[in-house]
């Protein structure tokens, strides 16, 4: 372990007293612009999912009210019943000698007492036929939360795991350039592999304690190293194996 003779010695920027005064680069301050937008975007999509649910209940009580007083009635024929975000009926009917297709969410209830074939009384609008609803079901009867506010929660969750993972790496690394020891690491090997879309190298090393106890650590880098090359370890004191090579991927020292 740490048998290079490559000469090495601790970067005189890191000499400072701790704890040092961190900056964040240009990676972290690019991971912090994209979990930032991710978070933006999550809120502005569940908003309008939201929103939309609100415009089409309006929709909706407007038309149940027409239906109410300008709807007249008439009978349909079942044509398909079907469940999936709740239980919908397609029908046929006539008005005026011209054939309308529709459908619409009914309650579970209604749903299961009807069979394809079954006749279906609704209420249509005389000014536009094609607005028709079960006279059993009005538009305004079917409210959709229960799927609405469980998807607008699940693009919130998605998009802050998302910001989240983007993060993760950063507070870590914030804590050991600021309070880190150094330590003179070896190179014992070099990996070609990828992390997430990106594309390059796995450094294994090796570096020791000021009590001689051997400890290892890993980092993901975009360029070879040869095996035996001498590299700067920061890590916790209190717990080694929270480590990593120096210079950072998303932090740098404050030069003022």
């Amino acid at each position: 372990m740490n048998t290079s003779n490559e000469v090495w010695s601790t970067p005189p920027e890191l000499e400072q007293p701790l704890p040092r005064r961190i900056r964040l680069n240009g990676s972290g301050i690019t991971y912090c612009v994209l979990a930032v937008a991710a978070v933006l975007f999550g809120l502005g999509l569940a908003g309008r999912v939201i929103r939309d649910e609100l415009r089409r209940q309006a929709r909706n009580e407007s038309l149940a009210r027409r239906l109410t007083t300008e709807g007249l009635e008439t009978e349909a024929t079942v044509t398909r019943l079907s469940t999936g975000l709740g239980h919908v009926v397609n029908y046929d009917y006539m008005v005026d000698g011209q054939n309308h297709s529709r459908g619409a969410f009914i309650s579970a209830d209604h749903w299961q007492s009807l069979q394809v074939g079954s006749p279906l009384t609704i209420r249509y609008l005389p000014s536009d036929p094609k607005e028709a609803y079960p006279e059993l079901d009005p538009p305004n009867s079917q409210t959709h939360w229960s799927v609405v506010l469980p998807m607008a929660g699940m693009i919130l969750l998605f998009m802050w795991s998302f910001a989240a993972i983007y993060l993760s790496s950063i507070p870590p690394q914030r804590r050991l350039l600021a309070r880190g020891y150094t330590a003179r690491g070896v190179v014992t090997r070099c990996d070609a592999g990828s992390k997430g879309r990106m594309s390059g190298y796995f450094w294994y090393y090796d570096f020791s304690l000021p009590d001689g106890t051997a400890c290892q650590g890993k980092a993901f880098r975009g360029s070879q190293l040869a095996e035996g090359s001498a590299v700067t370890v920061l890590y916790d004191p209190n717990q080694p194996r929270r480590n990593s090579l120096y210079p950072m991927r998303m932090v740098r020292l404050a030069t003022s």
